[in-house]
C-alpha cells in the first residue's frame, strides 16, 4: 500500500505545474518513505552534527539571554554557511525538500543572533563598531552568484529558472550569462521586480530571433544568421543603456561573458565595474556571436559626453560560452563570490555535469575519472597544437576548442534539464508556442527539488546584505547632519 501511494505521489510531482504542490506532495513523499525520520535525526557521518549543535547552543544562549558582547565575540569566531560540512550536496539528496532539522535551526540562529546585533543599544556596541563588524561578516562569508550558460534556444529554459527562484525570493543580485544565458542575463539587469513579473510569463515573450541567411557563401566568410535580426528582436527586451545605468536602476551586479575572434586576445567579462560605459545590447550580441552562426561584434560604449562610439574598435568578438561559460574565479575575484549556482543548458555539457560535494556511485567516479583523463590528454594535445598550426583560421579553431576542453563547468548547485529536453538540432532554430511553455516549464521543475538547498545556503548572505544596507542608509543619514 505504501509503495503504491509513493508512486502515486511521484507521479504528482512529476506531472504539477506548480512549486506549492510539488511541495506539498515532496514533503509527504519524505513522510511516508521515512526520510521526515531521518532530517529530525540529528546524527549522521555525512557532517559535524556534534559541532553543529554546540556552535547552535552557543549563540541560542547568548542572544536569548541578551549577552550582546558574548553573542558578537562567538559571532567574530566566523560566521560559517558549511560549519562541520553541513553545506554538502549530498545531505540534500536524502530527502525531496530540504535537510537535516539542526542545519536549518542552526542557519536560523545565525540569522535571529546577526539581527539581534544590528538592533543592540548595548553601549559597549558603538555604531561604528557594528558597520566595521558586518562589513567584515560580509566581505568574509561571501555571496552566491547565479551562472547562466549558453545553449541558443534551448537557453529559454533559464526563464523557468528565473521564474522560479524570482517568485520565491532567491534570486541572487550577482548573476552571470554567457551566449544564450546573456540574454537572460541582460533582461535581469535592466528589469526592475515588477517589471519582471511581466516579462517571465510565457505569454510575453516572442522568440523570433533566428532568421537563416542561406549556406551559400558560408565558405566566404558570411555567417548563416542575420545578425540585425537578432539585434531587432533583442531590442524589445534589452533597452539601449550602458552596464552602469543598467547597475543604477536595477542594483543587480550583471556580468556577461564574451570570447576573443582573434586567438592573440584575451576573453572579458563585461559589467558594472570593468565596463561601466559599454552598452549592454551590444554585449549580449557579442555573447551570442557563434562562429560561423553570426559575425563577430565590435563593443559600443558612451564617451565622456554621453555620445556612442565603438569599444576597442580594432577588436571583435565572440561567443562567451567559448572560453568562459561560467565565469566563477572572476566573479569571485570582483564581487566576492564563494558559491555558485549554475543553470547549465549546453548539451555537450549535460551529460556530464557535477554537483560539488555530492556522491557519486563507484560506476560514476570511474567514468568521470576516465572522461577527465581523455579530456587531459586531448586538451593537452590541441594546447601543442594550436601554435604550430600556420593557418590562422584553422589555429583560431583549435584555440576555441582547446577553451571549450578545458573550461571548469562544476559549481555548488547544478539546475539542469532532463536529457531529453535537449535537442541539438534545434539549436538554431526558433522554437514554437508549446516548446517555449515546455522548456520553461522544465527550467521550473528542475530548480523545484533544489529550492531549499539554494534558500538554506543563501539565507546568511541575505541577511547581511540586508542589515547593511539598512546601516549604510543610517551612516548616511548620521553624516548629512
Amino acid at each position: 500500500m505504501t509503495s503504491k501511494r509513493l508512486r502515486n505521489l511521484q507521479c504528482k510531482m512529476d506531472n504539477t505545474d506548480s512549486y506549492e504542490q510539488w511541495q506539498k506532495s515532496a514533503a509527504e513523499f519524505d513522510r511516508l518513505s521515512g526520510m521526515s525520520d531521518w532530517q529530525r535525526r540529528q546524527t549522521s557521518t555525512l557532517y559535524d552534527h556534534q559541532l553543529v549543535r554546540s556552535r547552535l547552543n552557543r549563540l541560542r544562549d547568548e542572544r536569548q539571554h541578551s549577552n550582546d558582547l558574548a553573542l558578537l565575540y562567538v559571532l567574530n569566531e566566523g560566521i560559517h554557511g558549511n560549519l562541520g560540512g553541513m553545506g554538502k550536496s549530498v545531505l540534500y539528496q536524502k530527502a525531496h525538500v530540504g535537510t537535516k532539522q539542526l542545519i536549518n535551526d542552526f542557519i536560523d540562529e545565525v540569522v535571529f543572533s546577526l539581527q539581534h546585533i544590528a538592533k543592540s543599544s548595548h553601549p559597549k556596541i558603538s555604531f561604528a563598531e557594528k558597520v566595521d563588524f558586518f562589513r567584515r561578516a560580509s566581505h568574509c562569508y561571501g555571496r552566491s552568484a547565479l551562472m547562466l550558460s549558453g545553449g541558443a534556444t534551448q537557453g529559454i529554459f533559464h526563464i523557468g529558472v528565473l521564474k522560479a527562484l524570482f517568485e520565491e525570493h532567491l534570486l541572487p543580485t550577482v548573476v552571470s550569462g554567457s551566449s544564450a544565458g546573456s540574454i537572460m542575463a541582460a533582461i535581469l539587469a535592466t528589469h526592475t521586480d515588477n517589471e519582471l513579473e511581466e516579462l517571465l510569463g510565457q505569454e510575453n515573450l516572442r522568440v523570433e530571433s533566428m532568421k537563416f541567411v542561406g549556406w551559400s557563401k558560408l565558405f566566404k566568410g558570411v555567417p548563416l544568421m542575420d545578425s540585425q535580426h537578432l539585434e531587432e528582436t533583442l531590442s524589445e527586451y534589452v533597452p539601449d543603456i550602458t552596464f552602469e545605468e543598467a547597475y543604477l536602476k536595477t542594483n543587480r551586479k550583471v556580468s556577461i561573458s564574451i570570447s576573443p575572434a582573434k586567438r592573440q586576445h584575451e576573453s572579458r567579462l563585461l559589467n558594472a565595474v570593468s565596463s561601466p560605459n559599454v552598452f549592454i545590447r551590444r554585449g549580449v550580441m557579442a555573447s551570442c556571436a557563434v562562429p560561423g552562426i553570426f559575425k563577430p561584434v565590435t563593443l559600443t560604449a558612451k564617451n565622456f559626453e554621453g555620445d556612442p562610439q565603438p569599444y576597442n574598435p580594432s577588436r571583435q568578438w565572440v561567443d562567451g560560452t567559448i572560453t568562459n561559460d561560467l565565469p566563477a574565479k572572476r566573479l569571485s575575484r570582483i564581487y566576492g563570490v564563494n558559491h555558485y549556482i549554475a543553470s547549465q543548458i549546453n548539451p555537450h555539457v549535460v551529460p556530464f555535469v557535477s554537483e560539488r560535494g555530492a556522491r557519486k556511485t563507484y560506476h560514476r567516479l570511474a567514468g568521470d575519472f576516465c572522461l577527465s583523463t581523455a579530456k587531459q590528454f586531448l586538451s593537452k594535445i590541441l594546447d601543442e597544437g594550436r601554435y604550430r598550426i600556420s593557418s590562422p583560421t584553422l589555429g583560431l579553431a583549435i584555440t576555441q576548442i582547446h577553451a571549450l576542453l578545458a573550461q571548469d563547468y562544476s559549481a555548488d548547485i547544478i539546475i539542469h534539464p532532463n536529457r531529453r529536453f535537449i535537442n541539438p538540432f534545434k539549436l538554431f532554430t526558433d522554437p514554437t508556442d508549446e516548446e517555449v511553455e515546455n522548456l520553461m516549464l522544465e527550467g521550473e521543475k528542475a530548480t523545484w527539488p533544489k529550492m531549499e538547498m539554494i534558500r538554506n545556503c543563501t539565507k546568511i548572505s541575505r541577511a547581511l546584505d540586508l542589515i547593511l544596507e539598512d546601516l549604510e542608509k543610517e551612516e548616511k543619514s548620521r553624516l548629512e547632519h
